[in-house]
């Protein structure tokens, strides 16, 4: 009887040290994770900040000028046809040719044409003899009236007849509408060309016009005979000038006008039809603007906005915007000079996003 209760009394003092060393435990990993859990949320906090570049909005002086980017066009540009029908007897339009006004660029067969323009001559020819002839007759009242006036219908029939067949022989050679460089070839010799066909293309790059949209606050500087300022980023350092030859009377969806910008071509500094050229209308007199770069912009030109930092957080703030320079915008509303606007790592925000600034930049002060 003594060894069953020795066991069961030991059973039961290691049943309690068990539980006290269970409660010890639970209470040990209860003090841990209270004393852990701060530190881990507010790594958490740091690591959900997003690291922005920022600029500094700052006051400069401006002109009230305008720029904007163009597409260079040929003043003149056709395609060419031919109004004849035949067999192309030669060729004398290569690609890249410069030919003058009404040079001959292709000569097709002529046989035919050739012979019906001489029988129409022909015919013509006899007709104003028979005129005469009857004329006398009549004077003399040798002829009625009926006779003669008939013979003057016939010469009337028989000169549209020549003129017409004179043209027709003409059309065999298909000639330059003007002065111009040929860009395209479609025939060759030997070929057998119908009427109405496309032959070749051309164009006029003696003067050149560059074709640009204009926003509509600033379509008021822009009338027909306005002098401009053309450069391209291919001649550097070399300045152009243009003038406006004409102004679109309505505007596109985008609120933009279509302006037409006219300008001579030169040999030195030869522009071609399809090239970029940058076009400046330069305002008189200096004022003081704030500027934003043009880079801190989140969506379009038609509705500005962008982030401003304030206390480490991102702000969506709309903005009213001026004139448009070429890297930085006028800021007329909404913004004050000296706050901080991000320039890179704007993507990845929201209003209210909290960031870390890892670069400051100012904003140059001259545009």
């Amino acid at each position: 009887m003594k060894n069953p209760i020795t066991i069961a009394g030991m059973l039961k003092q290691h049943k309690l040290a068990a539980v006290v060393l269970l409660a010890t435990l639970f209470l040990a990993l209860f003090w841990y994770s209270q004393h852990r859990e701060p530190s881990k949320g507010a790594a958490k906090r740091a690591d959900e900040r997003i690291p922005v570049s920022v600029a500094l909005i700052t006051k400069a002086a401006v002109q009230d000028s305008f720029s904007t980017v163009g597409t260079v066009e040929a003043l003149r540009e056709a395609d060419i046809f031919s109004e004849s029908a035949g067999l192309v007897r030669k060729v004398s339009a290569e690609p890249g040719s410069s030919k003058k006004a009404g040079e001959a660029l292709f000569t097709l067969d002529d046989e035919l044409t050739t012979a019906r323009q001489r029988k129409a001559d022909a015919h013509y020819r006899q007709a104003k003899r028979d005129v005469e002839r009857y004329k006398n007759l009549y004077s003399e009242g040798a002829v009625a009236l009926s006779a003669y006036e008939s013979v003057q219908l016939q010469l009337e029939e028989a000169e549209a007849e020549f003129i017409a067949a004179t043209r027709k022989q003409s059309d065999t050679r298909v000639k330059a509408p003007f002065s111009g460089v040929v860009t395209a070839r479609f025939i060759e010799q030997g070929e057998l060309v119908q009427e109405g066909k496309k032959v070749a293309q051309m164009v006029d790059l003696s003067k050149l016009k560059v074709i640009i949209f204009v926003p509509e606050r600033e379509i008021i500087k822009f009338v027909p005979g306005t002098l401009l300022t053309v450069t391209s980023d291919l001649y550097r350092g070399k300045v152009f000038s243009g003038k406006v030859s004409s102004v679109s009377d309505k505007a596109g969806r985008d609120h933009t006008f279509r302006v037409e910008v006219v300008l001579q071509n030169s040999a030195e500094s030869m522009f071609r039809s399809g090239m970029f050229a940058r076009v400046l209308l330069k305002g008189t007199g200096e004022r003081q603007a704030i500027l934003v770069p043009r880079v801190a912009l989140v969506s379009g030109i038609r509705k500005p906005e962008l982030f401003v930092v304030r206390n480490g957080k991102a702000f969506l703030t709309p903005f009213v915007a001026g004139m448009e320079l070429q890297k930085q915008l006028e800021v007329l509303g909404g913004l004050s000079v000296g706050e901080s606007v991000v320039i890179s790592g704007q993507n990845e925000l929201h209003d209210g996003s909290e960031v870390v600034v890892i670069d400051q930049k100012k904003n140059p002060a001259a545009p």
